[in-house]
């Protein structure tokens, strides 16, 4: 699995789903400059969805990627079974 494969997979699920102009970041660094540490905050409709942490941004950015996209997945999953049960 490379660093960016959740990342690549959530535009793929957003795009699919119509929502990918609803993706934003927000990215922080700590630490010194010669060995910072990266937060990025994955937001969907400016609500944060995925947080993830790593030595370099594309990391905590995928890190990110892979808790939104099953948050995602599985907020469309619960929406879809109550649009059934109606």
């Amino acid at each position: 699995m490379s660093t960016n494969d959740n990342n690549v997979a959530l535009n793929n699920y957003l795009q699919n789903t119509g929502r990918l102009a609803s993706l934003s970041w927000e990215d922080k660094s700590d630490g010194p400059r010669h060995g910072p540490v990266w937060t990025s905050y994955c937001k969907i409709n400016d609500v944060v969805m995925g947080t993830g942490t790593g030595s370099q941004k594309n990391a905590a950015r995928d890190a990110a990627a892979g808790q939104a996209l099953l948050a995602l997945k599985a907020q469309d999953a619960a929406e879809e079974a109550e649009t059934a049960a109606e």
